[in-house]
């Protein structure tokens, strides 16, 4: 039968067109955030988080689900057996390659695939990971994809997301198109409900998170008009970019909670 919040998941807009194409225009942006001190800073909280779990040890296998560039699999490949990276974006998966590249890591491998996609049997993927990741994952969009997740695991699950966040250039441009917010946490929210109706018992922990990013003009209006699903005018956007615009740039500031979500299978 169908759950209150299976039923209130699809009910949620999607997109999935759009997803490659926004991923791939921030792809060498989120690579370059790499090795950014905060990036470092959260992967290494994030890496001990699962190490005191007993998630990623010397022995471990794990899939990274949304691994963008990297970030979190190549860390994850210094301290397990193996590791394999999955992305809807071409452009991510191509960077993440390069990176595993360039730091001579073996045991790590990397799929371009659209995770409610993917076939766990066809891949050999069904119950062959000890540790099933996705942090910030927009891939996992429904109860199927989030099964599909469980469905690859042996023990450990870890998902992460945005309880709530404000992101001030976006907010203000929402404001004055007349467009209410929606909320950042509702991937969480249905996450942690249907885990606890199918009888895991997820453990969930918040990250109080703050940051800037400075941005051309043509830039941000790019990331505006793909989050708007070409709902808008570009022209309309950089009219209203250039009335907050300092110098020609745009200074976003981010304000954010991160909602860790663990369970075991």
């Amino acid at each position: 039968m169908e759950s209150h919040f299976d039923k209130l998941w699809k009910m949620e807009s999607k997109n999935k067109k759009d997803q490659q194409k926004f991923w791939d225009s921030r792809a060498a942006e989120f690579n370059l955030q790499l090795a950014s001190p905060m990036a470092i800073k959260e992967t290494q909280q994030l890496l001990n988080f699962l190490k005191e779990k007993g998630a990623i040890e010397k022995s471990s296998t794990v899939l990274d689900i949304g691994c963008g560039a990297g970030k979190y699999a190549l860390t994850f490949a210094k301290e397990a057996k193996t590791v394999v990276g999955t992305d809807i974006s071409p452009k991510m998966i191509a960077f993440a390659r390069d990176n595993a590249q360039d730091r001579g890591l073996q045991n790590i491998e990397f799929v371009q695939a659209s995770w409610p996609e993917v076939n766990l049997k066809d891949l050999g993927w069904k119950r062959n990971f000890d540790l099933v990741f996705a942090a910030f994952c927009p891939g996992i969009d429904s109860a199927e994809a989030l099964k599909q997740m469980i469905d690859a695991s042996r023990k450990h699950c870890f998902m992460s997301g945005f309880a709530m966040r404000k992101d001030q250039v976006m907010e203000g441009f929402k404001k004055h198109l007349g467009i209410q917010s929606k909320s950042w946490g509702n991937q969480i929210y249905f996450s942690f409900n249907l885990l606890w109706q199918w009888g895991y018992y997820p453990e969930i922990t918040y990250q109080d998170r703050g940051w800037t990013k400075e941005y051309d003009i043509e830039q941000m209006a790019d990331i505006l008009l793909i989050r708007f699903n070409d709902r808008v005018r570009k022209e309309d956007i950089i009219d209203y970019l250039k009335t907050i615009s300092v110098n020609g740039k745009i200074t976003e500031q981010i304000t954010a909670k991160v909602a860790w979500l663990y369970w075991q299978v």
